[in-house]
């Protein structure tokens, strides 16, 4: 009722007190819808779905730019990849590449092994794996990419897991993320792209985030940096909607 009271008050003083209350009621309300299996499986099935859409596309195989291509092939390990749409995108671009593909939700990986069927791929090439970005069920330095498209900002120590990516790459191997961004967006150029869902998937996008978090370029930076990676950069993309996040370790 007291939050209630300062909306009706137009107090911003007053509802900044409680915003940290609001935000915490969503998240109790989003861990209990969760929880049900069926609200889930159909939340899996509305993510997938907003994924498709060509221009998400074309970012998460952008996740790969900049990485060289080695003579031989080389591991890229997606983290939080849901239903595979990531690592099949970048997959598409980058042939030399096979991935592992992390999440803790089996309705994900249910999703993406029907993704990577599809899509004709054998196991080899992009293997699911059921597991915790903050422990990852790999041995240090043994893989080449680590790369996570929305990701970060759904976890509540984002820093531990930059410094456990950090841990099961080679020397030389490179981490990429691509999260919301904390500046304002360009809602005109949401408008203008092809209505092909891009638009309610930003939308959604944007509003998980204010209930979650955002990352500033600095804020991003600054993650990686502390965990050790070198050659930070950062790049706005999709209308200011997304942030790009890149670094090398040591």
């Amino acid at each position: 009722m007291e939050i209630i009271g300062a909306l009706m008050n137009g107090n911003p003083d007053d509802f900044t007190q409680h915003k940290e209350a609001v935000l915490q009621g969503w998240r109790r309300c989003g861990r209990q819808l969760l929880s049900n299996d069926l609200i889930f499986d159909f939340g899996s099935w509305l993510y997938a779905a907003m994924t498709t859409n060509p221009v998400w596309l074309a970012n998460s195989a952008r996740l790969l730019d900049g990485f060289p291509s080695p003579a031989r092939s080389f591991t890229v390990v997606d983290l939080g990849a849901g239903p595979g749409t990531s690592a099949l995108a970048m997959g598409a671009h980058r042939p030399e590449a096979r991935f592992i593909a992390v999440d803790l939700a089996p309705q994900m990986l249910a999703l993406a092994r029907r993704n990577r069927q599809a899509a004709g791929w054998l196991p080899a090439r992009l293997l699911l794996m059921q597991g915790d970005a903050l422990r990852l069920p790999l041995v240090s330095a043994s893989v080449d990419v680590v790369t996570a498209h929305s990701f970060l900002y759904l976890v509540a120590d984002a820093a531990a897991v930059v410094r456990e990516s950090y841990r099961v790459l080679r020397p030389g191997g490179r981490v990429a993320f691509l999260e919301p961004h904390a500046g304002a967006p360009d809602w005109r150029w949401l408008w203008q792209q092809p209505p092909a869902g891009l638009q309610i998937s930003l939308t959604l996008w944007r509003f998980y985030s204010w209930v979650h978090r955002r990352f500033s370029p600095a804020e991003l930076a600054g993650t990686l940096s502390a965990a050790g990676f070198i050659n930070v950069t950062t790049e706005v993309t999709l209308g200011g909607f997304g942030l790009f996040g890149r670094g090398e370790k040591r």
